[in-house]
C-alpha cells in the first residue's frame, strides 16, 4: 500500500484464506506460545481425552480470522482491538481450515474507524469450527469506508 493510496471498503465486503494444519505447525505453535498441553501435542494423552486424538489449539485456529483481518479485510495498517471467539468443533492435524471475514458495520471517529467484523472458520467438510465477533481499528489515512 502506497502512503498516498487509501483502500476503499464497503459494508458486507468479505475475504478469506485457507490453511492446512500439520503436526509440525502444532508443535511450533506450542513452542512459541509455551502451551504444550498434551491434548495438542501428546497422542497417548489425547487418546484418553474427549476427542481421542490430538487437536489443534483453538486459539491457533481462531488466529486465521485475525490473519484475514490483518492482511486482506480490512488489511494492512489495521489493529485488532477485540476478538470474541467461540470454538464449535475440533480441528485435527491434516485438516484444511478456511477463515472468512465479513465487514458488518463501521463506527466513524475523527481520525479512525472502528470496524465490526464477523469471522467464521470451517473445515474441508464445510463444518464450522470457530466463530468470532471482532473489532478492528482502521486509520482514515489508510482507509475510506463507503456504506
Amino acid at each position: 500500500m502506497d502512503n498516498h493510496e487509501k483502500r476503499v471498503l464497503h459494508l458486507l465486503d468479505s475475504a478469506e484464506l485457507t490453511k492446512s494444519f500439520t503436526e509440525d505447525d502444532i508443535d511450533e505453535f506450542a513452542r512459541l506460545t509455551l502451551d504444550d498441553n498434551g491434548m495438542h501435542t501428546n497422542a497417548e494423552l489425547a487418546r484418553r481425552g474427549l476427542f481421542r486424538r490430538p487437536v489443534v489449539h483453538g486459539v491457533f485456529v481462531g488466529s486465521l480470522i485475525s490473519s484475514v483481518m490483518g492482511t486482506k479485510l480490512p488489511g494492512h495498517g489495521t489493529v485488532l482491538q477485540k476478538m470474541d471467539c467461540k470454538y464449535t468443533n475440533p480441528v485435527y492435524p491434516g485438516d484444511e481450515v478456511t477463515a472468512r471475514v465479513v465487514l458488518e458495520s463501521v463506527e466513524e471517529k475523527e481520525k479512525y474507524y472502528i470496524a465490526s467484523l464477523q469471522g467464521m472458520c470451517f473445515n474441508q467438510d464445510g463444518i464450522t469450527v470457530a466463530e468470532a465477533t471482532c473489532k478492528q481499528l482502521l486509520l482514515k489515512r489508510f482507509f475510506e469506508v463507503i456504506e
